[in-house]
């Protein structure tokens, strides 16, 4: 139902939010700062998850300040999806409680991938080697297929109610489903890319649902 549908009587009872809105940007802006942030402190190239040991070790190891920036940038980020999360966008329909279950779990996957981003900024330069590959391997998931598959079906599933305008509903669709198969890049490299777009699409999804909200044509029940 869209604000043209919901009878004049009734919309003083609706309230259009923004602080889902201003949640949704800081959740994007402040993960696309990570790359501008790190590029201007990094020593050499970032290696893939399944290059050498040796290889991935020295790299943290000479690159903490980097790790740090995008522990603090992440963190930043995923508070913004929490003011999503905690908002209307996770309550309008029926699956209320499942919706915000799944945001809650993205959010959670975020912080905990963010901490070992700090962590091993703080340190890789004395731990073992053991010691920070584990951290990596744990922060590499977490931030990764953890944190996007569950981000995909808060996404999905927080849009599909009747309330919504089909834009948002359309998104939510483009939004969702290469997030969830984005699983698939734990059992094949070539689905990787699947992680970054999945990820993208769904911050996209919550900007249009936000701003849906904002102007009033998503109705909002005022407390």
């Amino acid at each position: 139902m869209t604000e043209h549908q919901v009878p004049q009587a009734q919309r003083t009872a609706l309230r259009r939010p923004v602080a889902p809105l201003l949640g949704a940007v800081a959740f994007l802006l402040c993960y696309l700062a990570v790359d501008f942030a790190t590029g201007a402190v990094q020593n050499g190239d970032m290696p893939l998850p399944n290059d050498p040991a040796d290889a991935i070790y020295a790299y943290l190891r000479d690159n903490t300040t980097a790790s740090l920036l995008t522990g603090i940038l992440q963190a930043l980020s995923v508070l913004g999806l929490a003011v999503v999360v905690a908002g209307p966008v996770a309550a309008i329909g029926t699956r209320r409680s499942v919706v915000r279950i799944l945001g809650a779990t993205a959010v959670a996957a975020m912080l905990v991938s963010a901490g070992l981003s700090i962590a091993l900024g703080l340190t890789a330069t004395t731990a073992s080697q053991d010691t920070v590959l584990a951290m990596r391997e744990v922060n590499f998931f977490t931030g990764g297929v953890v944190h996007i598959v569950a981000l995909g079906l808060f996404v999905f599933l927080a849009t599909r109610a009747a309330a919504w305008t089909r834009p948002v509903r359309v998104m939510g669709w483009v939004a969702g489903v290469p997030a969830v198969l984005s699983i698939l890049s734990v059992a094949f490299f070539y689905a990787s890319p699947l992680l970054p777009l999945g990820r993208l699409l769904c911050m996209v999804c919550l900007i249009v649902a936000a701003v849906s909200l904002a102007r009033g044509r998503t109705p909002v029940r005022a407390a």
